[in-house]
This record gives structure tokens, sequence and C-alpha cells, in this order.
């Protein structure tokens, strides 16, 4: 019989996500896991019910609305003390999940404890305490990351992790890596690779960057007439030289412009 810690539970996002990397959530055995799947998947669903013996509960929408809305709507879910934000291209065992929860339970102004992605600390050290970190892998304290808020939902798939990050902190809460604890991130690679894919990608990483700037009040028109200009110059460019690639993620850039221009339309 498993054992199965209540006080963790395990919440990801999928969207198109291969397969294969399924298989990473046999790494959570020991906990409930809620999943979001956007766009929702037939065979996706099939795969978690039938082949994966695990404790998951499955959400979906027919539309990809957006990790920033799906990651919020999972930690509403959430009843357990702490919540492990994972991705399916992530790989953590269960040793250094334990890790992440001694070293967050010791210390009582931290609000998350990430793993090490390969960052050089001190071996006689633990933890330390750190301003940055990837937040693709991280155990939060739930009482406290509801109390400051998770993803603020005006982006949609880049940039929100660095505005929860500058966030937290400007709060009383702090942010540690755990030296001992280890995460293998093969970054990019939970979604199917695609051109729609890819156009998406870029459209809101663009998206994301203006609503940043918008938020900290350093965004200038200047900036968004320069990418306008340089992106339909290289669109042309890629075009004549075939690239389609870049080409269509010049497309992708523009149509994030208009993207952020209708979003600051409706606030004012």
């Amino acid at each position: 019989m498993k054992k199965n810690y209540k006080d963790i539970t395990v919440i990801l996002t999928l969207y198109k996500t291969p397969i294969n990397k399924l298989n990473n959530l046999l790494n959570y055995k020991n906990y409930k896991i809620l999943i979001f799947d956007q766009g929702g998947n037939v065979s996706t669903k099939r795969y978690l019910r039938n082949k994966l013996n695990l404790d998951i509960k499955y959400f979906s929408s027919k539309e990809n609305i957006g990790l920033t809305r799906s990651s919020n709507f999972l930690l509403s879910k959430v009843k357990s003390k702490y919540c492990l934000f994972t991705q399916p291209d992530i790989s953590i065992y269960d040793k250094s999940i334990k890790i992440l929860k001694n070293i967050i339970t010791k210390k009582k102004n931290l609000i998350l404890v990430a793993p090490n992605h390969k960052k050089k600390l001190k071996k006689k050290i633990d933890y330390k305490i750190e301003k940055k970190i990837d937040f693709s892998c991280a155990l939060f304290d739930v009482k406290k990351l509801k109390k400051i808020g998770f993803f603020d939902e005006d982006f949609f798939l880049y940039w929100e992790d660095i505005f929860l990050e500058r966030k937290i902190n400007l709060s009383k809460f702090k942010m540690a890596i755990a030296n001992k604890a280890k995460v293998k991130h093969n970054s990019s690679q939970s979604s199917k690779k695609s051109y729609k894919t890819e156009y998406i990608r870029r459209l809101n990483f663009m998206y994301g960057e203006l609503v940043f700037d918008f938020k900290l009040k350093k965004l200038r028109l200047l900036k968004i007439l320069r990418k306008l200009i340089q992106n339909s110059f290289l669109f042309v460019f890629n075009i004549l030289f075939f690239q389609l690639k870049e080409a269509i993620g010049n497309v992708a850039r523009i149509i994030g412009l208009f993207k952020f221009i209708n979003f600051y339309i409706k606030k004012y």
C-alpha cells in the first residue's frame, strides 16, 4: 500500500503535452495530483486514468486559457498545507520533495523553496535565500501564497513568474533554493513542437513583456513602434529568403503587440 503525503498537493497544467512526458507524473505517486488540461485532450485524459495508477483530479477547458488562469484555478482547489507547482517536462524524485518540505517547514518566513537547477552553492549549506527563482518547479506554502496572490491573470504564458518574483521580493516573505534537492528540466518540452505552439509562445512572450513594462510604468510608445517596425521589416526579409519559421515568429510578435494594445484600451 502506497503512502500518501496529505500535506503536499502537486499541481500542473498541460497544453498539447506529449504522452511520454506524462510518465514523469509517476514521480508523484505518493501525492494527490491536480491537473488542468488546456484544450482538453481525450487521449491525454484516457492515458492519465487508465495507464497511470495515480491519485489524479483532472480539470480541462475547451480552449487554451493560459498558464496563469489555469494555475490560479488549480491553486483554488488545493486543500493541503503545501503545493508543489511543477511542469510535465520536470523530473523530481520523492527524496528531493522531502528536502524541500523540511526546509520550508523550519523557516517561518519562506513562501517557497525551489530545487537546485545545477546552481553552485556551498556544499555545507542546506539552502540559500535568493531574489531570483526558477518557478518551473517549487514547493509553496499555500496559505502564504493565497495571501499574496499567485499569478497575475493579465499575463497569459510568459513574464507572470517574473512579476510574481518581484511581488514576493517586495513582501515580508522570502524564497530559497535547496542545495541538495535535485531536479531535471527538459525545457520547452512540455508541449508538442509545432508551428502553432511556437507561434503562441512568441506571441505571448511579446505580449507579456509589454504587460510587465506597463505594470511597472516603464512602457514607452517608442518601444511599441520600434518593435512593430522591426518585425514588419524582418517579416518581409524572412519571406524573401524563405525563412518560414522566423517569418511566423515576426507575425506572432506583431500580433502580440496588437494583443497588448487591445489590453491597454480595455484598461482605459
